[in-house]
């Protein structure tokens, strides 16, 4: 069965998530729309009737209603009723104003003449009363009532004036508040003044009251629902419309933007193909161009080659050198065989060879030994078990029981009681190592120093010999297997096998091995425990 691409499984999920997204989105949106178009009309209804509020008021006793009322605008009809519910003025239909519902302190739906209408009215008193009354007679010569609310118009502190033969201030206030029928206890005067006409001389005043003869007048607006709906269709059908279109988008551009997104990891493909199925692995991916989270895979895969390359080049060496270092004994042993089966060779002469021989495969059994013991700290890591002991004590063990084959001096400088978790068998071996590794390299008449201390929160162990040392180059290639590092150490006896073991020994208990040497004057290799990896 063929494998999807990554391709079509992107395109497929970014087409489906913005599909849910549109669908979600325009279904809120309608939801909304709804709501927002009925919001809409009756803040409308509502606006209307307060623009309309400012536009009546009585005149000398008559009801005016002025020329910027309007009665129709919008689809929403607007009519005026007396407070018992007479129709006055409007241009709604007849049937709308047959069916008048008053009253309403909010806007409601009803139904008139089987058709759903929002409603709302409100009702209005003549509230701002301005009267000019005549100086000498006290007679009223015009006066005005509108609605105008009262907590717009603050009292005015007047003076009182008074005419001979006239009037005064007080009296024109009480014929007009007499006039309005509104006792002085429920009016606020605002103004109380006596304008400069050239043809007359009158008391203005003005005052407001909650209460008055003039009665009140309801204000109503009224509109069609079926206006929201209208507005909540367009929206729908512009949506069912345009869903499918973005949905289309949506595909076209997911398909776009996961062929780029894919295109970096197909060349890391066709690269990492080239170089695993070529001779060559000294090639690296691409990283300069690439974003950053393909620079970083392209990173990693030129990280698994290089330990690739540096594990088959390894092995390669490894071969080469085991072969070498057994084909010496080996064809010694052919040697000596022939050699001993030929009619030449008398017992002494045998006696002879089977003892080259003895050596010759003591030699191979050591080195075998050996190779064993690298590839189990290779290949075995987890099945060693690491429980506590004391370091300090086995150091000491180990030391005791060391016998340098030169006349060397062992100095031990080991701090007591150091506890940590370690396998002893390993840690024997790496301790071993150390010592017959500054044995072999180290002088005639020279010292070994064995350190066991504790810097910070880390347990560091370290071997010195003043030996013949090891050159700067040389020095990160000593714990490669097999390597001796020039003529003088490989004609010592050993295999260049002893540093590799210290290595995977101290990578079994995740510590760090570090090399110091000077040629002439000393190597020293020290063994540093990390605090986080010693309980």
């Amino acid at each position: 069965m063929k494998k999807v691409s990554f391709k079509l499984i992107t395109t497929l999920w970014i087409t489906v998530l913005i599909s849910v997204v549109c669908g979600v989105s325009t279904t809120a949106l309608m939801l909304m729309s709804s709501k927002s178009a009925d919001d809409k009309i009756k803040q409308n209804l509502i606006a209307m009737v307060q623009s309309n509020s400012d536009e009546m008021e009585y005149s000398n006793g008559v009801f005016e209603v002025e020329n910027d009322f309007s009665y129709y605008s919008g689809g929403i009809y607007c009519d005026l009723f007396s407070e018992n519910g007479e129709y006055i003025s409007g241009e709604t239909p007849h049937t709308l104003i047959e069916s008048a519902s008053l009253g309403e302190t909010d806007v409601v739906e009803k139904d008139f003449a089987g058709e759903n209408y929002y409603v709302y009215s409100k009702l209005l008193s003549f509230t701002k009363f301005e009267y000019e009354i005549d100086v000498m007679s006290g007679q009223i010569i015009s006066y005005e009532a509108d609605v105008t609310p009262v907590n717009e118009l603050m009292p005015i502190p007047y003076s009182e004036t008074k005419f001979r033969n006239g009037i005064s201030t007080s009296d024109a206030i009480d014929i007009a508040l007499s006039h309005a029928g509104v006792s002085s206890d429920e009016a606020t005067i605002i103004g109380a003044e006596i304008p400069l006409y050239q043809d007359r001389q009158v008391f203005k005043i003005e005052f407001t009251s909650q209460t008055s003869s003039y009665g009140k007048i309801y204000i109503r607006a009224v509109c069609p629902s079926d206006d929201a709906v209208t507005v909540f269709d367009s929206v729908a059908k512009s949506a069912v419309y345009l869903l499918p279109f973005f949905v289309i988008i949506a595909a076209v551009g997911a398909y776009l933007i996961s062929k780029k997104a894919v295109s970096p990891i197909e060349k890391i493909t066709e690269s990492a193909h080239e170089i695993s199925t070529g001779n060559d692995l000294s090639k690296r991916l691409e990283t300069s161009k690439a974003p950053r989270e393909i620079s970083n895979l392209s990173e990693t895969f030129n990280g698994m080659f290089e330990r690739l390359q540096t594990s088959f080049e390894n092995e390669k060496r490894f071969t080469s050198d085991a072969s070498h270092e057994l084909r010496t004994p080996l064809a010694v042993i052919k040697a000596e065989c022939e050699y001993a089966l030929s009619e030449h060779a008398d017992d002494e002469e045998r006696m002879q060879a089977l003892e080259s021989i003895e050596e010759q495969t003591d030699k191979m059994s050591s080195l075998v030994s050996s190779l064993l013991a690298v590839t189990r700290a290779e290949h075995s890591r987890n099945r060693f078990y690491l429980d506590k002991a004391n370091f300090s004590e086995l150091t000491e063990e180990i030391c005791a029981k060391f016998r340098p084959t030169k006349n060397i001096e062992l100095i031990k400088d080991i701090e007591k009681n150091i506890e940590i978790n370690l396998n002893i068998p390993l840690i024997t071996q790496l301790i071993e190592n150390l010592l017959s590794n500054a044995d072999k390299y180290g002088k005639e008449n020279g010292v070994i120093n064995v350190k066991l201390c504790s810097e910070g929160d880390n347990v560091v162990l370290s071997v010195r010999d003043n030996g013949i040392g090891i050159s700067e180059a040389d020095l990160p290639k000593i714990w490669n297997r097999f390597y001796r590092a020039d003529a003088s150490r490989s004609e010592t006896q050993g295999f260049g096998l002893g540093l590799a073991l210290v290595k995977k020994i101290a990578e079994i208990h995740s510590a760090e091995c570090v090399a110091k040497s000077e040629i002439g004057v000393f190597t020293e290799i020290s063994i540093i425990f990390r605090a986080a990896n010693l309980k």
